[in-house]
């Protein structure tokens, strides 16, 4: 991972959901930036995505409602952690819980601590589907996920207006790259087509605004420490619509796959977004960030790192035999 110069160096940042796919990247980011990281997990989540760091952080195991904080005064707060991510979870009440109520604890911890700032990372399923979003756009999410993390958002941004609290929100796109999950579309194709395993997706109509998780993390990094940021709500995207097929397509091709992707032989997951991109002029405007890591470039970097070391862990199981 390539790290910009941030300004997080000599900064004590506290990452929420420090075990997820975007979580750890950031830790990771955050880490060789020369941040001081405490990154905070569930008790029952692993930190496999963080050995490569292993010894540079804090690690604090505690559920949202019981974290406590050492006072530090150049604290940033970076909230990750929700569930719901899995489209096919269906936990409402752990959707309510984590991505509304937990955010509800962390804020309320950050303002006792008076902390810089606090910065949610929300996501594009707060929209619903659109073309070109900007950050005006309606909230009109077409799950129980997007509609909790949209709340999520509204809620950190009235309690920062009321409590006086330094509030950022950053919403990113279709993120992808190493570490990111095998039930995810990219890993999927990845994997399987290294396995010589069939690719399967659903109608493969669906586009989504694919940006590279080191871009993302650089967006972040940059919503903590840019003042102009405070109160604002940020798209990390690219602007550019791809299809589920073509990206499938062509993360299976890159990786040496000879066999088509079946588009159809998997049913679409209800209340899919069906086109979604978003606008990030705001975001170069105010942030100066734009993404940098072509599509190709993108693919072909999670692809080597899942050839190399991805496929061998424990957490990428061959597919059962077909």
């Amino acid at each position: 991972m390539t790290t910009t110069s941030t300004g997080l160096s000599g900064h004590h940042v506290l990452v929420t959901g420090a075990s997820g796919f975007l979580g750890s990247a950031f830790v990771r980011f955050a880490v060789r930036a020369g941040a001081d990281v405490t990154a905070l997990c569930r008790s029952s989540s692993s930190d496999w995505r963080l050995a490569e760091v292993a010894g540079q952080y804090r690690l604090l195991s505690a559920p949202l409602e019981a974290v406590n904080l050492e006072p530090h005064p150049s604290t940033v707060m970076v909230h990750f952690a929700a569930a719901g991510v899995n489209q096919l979870s269906d936990d409402v009440a752990d959707m309510v819980a984590t991505n509304v109520v937990g955010t509800a604890h962390m804020l309320e911890l950050a303002r006792r601590h008076d902390v810089n700032r606090f910065v949610l990372v929300g996501t594009s399923a707060e929209y619903g589907s659109g073309v070109l979003l900007e950050e005006t756009a309606p909230l009109r999410p077409t799950s129980e996920y997007g509609a909790t993390r949209a709340a999520a958002t509204l809620l950190a941004h009235a309690f920062g207006a009321r409590r006086h609290l330094d509030v950022v929100v950053v919403r990113p796109f279709a993120v992808y790259g190493p570490y990111e999950a095998a039930y995810r579309l990219i890993p999927h194709a990845i994997l399987n087509s290294l396995r010589a395993a069939p690719v399967r997706i659903s109608s493969g109509r669906q586009t989504r605004d694919y940006v590279y998780v080191d871009d993302v993390c650089d967006g972040i990094a940059r919503a903590c420490m840019t003042e102009a940021a405070r109160g604002g709500t940020f798209n990390l995207c690219t602007g550019v619509e791809t299809s589920v097929l073509d990206i499938a397509t062509r993360a299976s091709e890159l990786a040496g796959s000879l066999r088509p992707v079946e588009a159809g032989a998997v049913a679409s997951v209800p209340g899919e977004m069906w086109r979604t991109t978003g606008n990030p002029a705001l975001t170069h405007k105010v942030l100066n960030w734009r993404p940098t890591t072509d599509l190709g470039v993108g693919l072909a970097q999670t692809i080597e790192w899942f050839r190399s070391r991805g496929q061998h862990l424990p957490q990428y199981p061959a597919p059962a035999n077909d």
